[in-house]
């Protein structure tokens, strides 16, 4: 197998990125061995993996990757394994290997405008969020303002994305560092998109993931968006 590096590829590294994890078995007899696994949520995120991440997969890495569900104490749906061509295919797209850090966008897919969207896509999809607000100026008309964040520990993933939505023309804000009050949790930073640049987002990049896209196809049907609603609520609006 031979992985080639397209926007296709450049995706694959921005779900990775996002709720992906690449690492090392630590015991067993398969102790050093790599391991692949990307997560959803088992409700929301269920037809965005059957739907395109999995084809996704299994057209540029060229493999039949089948759907796993976790159904421990926070249940899950994604794709998970442990053979290992794939991963080192994956490693060679530069997703890095153990517990996520400070994370670097890859060369390759930040000096290729159309790579770089796919990446941005990639990651908004999976670890990004896309809600509505209220207007506190005018509280009687619910939750009408449109927008999108991302939340990282990596400040460096913040900055760099960031930059990429700015030289898009996607206005952002980078929140300041944010350190949880819970014991044991890490500090992390935020990206917030509002408003018309949320428009220009879904113009320029787009995204493949149900859960995001019904709930902009609500707000610009109806003017707002409810809080907490499925996506099977969303379809039959």
């Amino acid at each position: 197998m031979e992985v080639i590096k397209s926007e296709k590829t450049a995706e694959i590294v921005g779900l990775s990125f996002g709720d992906g994890s690449l690492t090392k078995r630590q015991s067993g007899n398969r102790k050093g061995k790599l391991r692949f696994q990307l997560r959803g949520n088992i409700t929301e995120d269920k037809e965005h993996y059957n739907n395109y991440i999995i084809p996704l997969f299994n057209e540029a890495i060229g493999v039949n990757i089948k759907p796993v569900t976790c159904n421990g104490k926070d249940k899950s749906y994604g794709i998970a394994t442990g053979n290992q061509k794939v991963c080192e295919l994956l490693r060679e797209l530069e997703i890095p290997v153990g517990i996520k850090g400070e994370l670097y966008i890859p060369n390759w897919i930040t000096s290729n405008k159309e790579f770089a969207k796919c990446f941005v896509r990639g990651l908004m999809d999976t670890d990004g969020s896309v809600f509505c607000g209220k207007d506190y100026n005018y509280p009687e008309k619910g939750h009408i303002k449109i927008r999108m964040d991302i939340c990282s520990i990596s400040r460096n993933l913040m900055e760099e994305v960031s930059n990429l939505l700015s030289s898009f023309g996607i206005k952002n804000l980078i929140i300041k560092q944010y350190t949880p009050k819970t014991q044991n949790r890490k500090c992390f930073s935020r990206i917030q998109i509002d408003g018309p640049n949320v428009l220009k987002y879904f113009d320029l990049i787009g995204s493949e993931n149900p859960k995001h896209i019904t709930k902009f196809e609500v707000w610009k049907r109806f003017g707002s968006c409810p809080p907490r609603t499925t996506l099977e609520q969303r379809y039959s609006m």
